[in-house]
């Protein structure tokens, strides 16, 4: 009976301080875990040397947390479109780029062939006269411009190119490197990059200069004996053709001719630039920002 009235006394003694620690904190809390300005609380659970009483962590965290607002998802195409907003953010009544020293970011419009053909300048350090080359490009007539373009090349490689009406290997360096240019960029700019002197000239360096490689990918040869097609009926004279396909330069005579157009110096590689004169860009355009 003693034992039971001592357990009697020490369990009215807990339920007390329990009370006592929720009078005082105003939350369900273990008086060990009390707060450290509650001493009442903190002492006489220390002289119980017991729990009086306490709730799982995930329970009193639901009475004490905070409500809270839950995120805001955005879709995709939200994010897309408040990212295109932020690109034509401007804080000062102009582009962002502007205040950095450069240009204001211009959207690229799509230019289609026949206006990238009237594009190109039509330079000749011999007054030649590129504007039937340039419209026959423009119009995407290549029949008509490969016969244009050979007889241009005849009168551009002098006197005796035009008497026997075809032009000798050795000519090929009479023709200037403007003019040669000119030619290239007018072929490149009417199929989009894919026919031109400096575009075959970079197949024929990727075949290892090998003319049976060269002629078959750019379908020149036909069979399993790689011959020539026959001109002109053989040709493809579309942008269907195999890159590299356009302009033709004659080989049944052998190819001395053709190589020579490809190791013209209008289409020789630019020369890699050294460290010192990248440096020296770098710093010249770190300049132009102060």
């Amino acid at each position: 009976a003693r034992l039971k009235s001592s357990w009697t006394r020490s369990t009215i003694f807990a339920v007390w301080i329990l009370i006592e620690c929720l009078t005082h904190t105003g939350k369900m809390q273990t008086p060990l875990q009390a707060p450290a300005g509650n001493g009442l609380c903190r002492n006489r659970a220390q002289r119980l040397g017991r729990r009086a009483f306490s709730f799982p962590r995930t329970i009193s965290q639901r009475f004490s947390a905070p409500s809270q607002t839950p995120p805001v998802l955005l879709t995709r195409s939200e994010v897309l479109a408040a990212a295109g907003k932020l690109d034509n953010l401007s804080l000062f009544g102009e582009s962002t780029s502007s205040l950095l020293g450069g240009a204001p970011v211009v959207e690229k419009k799509k230019v289609s062939l026949k206006e990238a053909v009237m594009a190109v300048p039509l330079l000749s350090e011999v007054g030649m006269d590129y504007t039937a080359l340039r419209n026959y490009l423009a119009d995407s007539e290549f029949r008509n411009a490969e016969d244009e373009t050979r007889a241009v090349l005849i009168r551009l490689a002098g006197e005796g190119a035009i008497k026997r009406n075809w032009v000798y290997f050795t000519e090929v360096k009479n023709i200037s490197v403007t003019d040669f240019q000119t030619l290239d960029n007018l072929w490149k700019a009417a199929s989009n990059g894919k026919f031109g002197y400096s575009v075959q000239k970079e197949i024929w360096l990727q075949n290892t200069k090998r003319w049976p490689k060269f002629f078959k990918q750019i379908d020149w040869t036909t069979g399993e004996n790689n011959n020539y097609r026959k001109w002109p009926m053989e040709f493809n004279y579309s942008l269907d053709a195999p890159r590299g396909h356009l302009p033709l330069t004659n080989a049944l005579r052998g190819t001395q001719l053709f190589q020579a157009i490809m190791e013209h110096p209008a289409f020789e590689a630019k020369a890699k630039k050294s460290i010192d004169e990248k440096a020296a860009e770098a710093a010249t355009s770190t300049l132009k920002l102060f």
